[in-house]
């Protein structure tokens, strides 16, 4: 399947991705639903994925941290469209968004089952696991500069 993947330029993109964080993080992993919003919400960059019947089934941010550091977070893939590619799509294009913002490194806080996802694209693990809301993490970095 075709999946259009753009920055969240509308409120009607941020209002789908945020319901589609709600249905991943709220509802199918019970995190508890004033932990997934938070003040950063609003001055990070947000990628929207949507499927040919316009259907939002992905999302992710990436915030700025310092003038060379930036995290990615909040990545949600419905979960009947897992394993087919729209992670990828999504994290390529909050990569490309960090780098024309002159971003050199990213962080992730990666959830354990997605700890390969990341490796897998060229972020490497930096901590022992920590729980974040109850849910086992590892901080994974990768350098944008080549």
């Amino acid at each position: 399947m075709a999946y259009t993947v753009r920055f969240a330029s509308t409120p009607a993109d941020h209002d789908a991705g945020y319901a589609l964080r709600r249905d991943v993080f709220e509802t199918e992993q019970n995190i508890p639903r004033p932990l997934d919003r938070d003040p950063f919400d609003y001055s990070a960059d947000h990628v929207v994925a949507y499927d040919g019947a316009g259907r939002c089934v992905g999302t992710g941010r990436v915030v700025r941290i310092d003038s060379r550091t930036a995290q990615i977070g909040r990545m949600a893939v419905a979960k009947d469209e897992r394993k087919r590619g729209v992670g990828v799509l999504v994290l390529e294009a909050l990569e490309r968004m960090a780098t024309m913002r002159g971003i050199s490194e990213l962080t992730v806080n990666s959830q354990i089952p997605a700890e390969s996802f990341y490796k897998n694209r060229g972020y490497v693990r930096a901590s022992d696991v920590f729980l974040d809301q109850g849910v086992p993490h590892v901080l994974m970095r990768k350098s944008l500069v080549r």
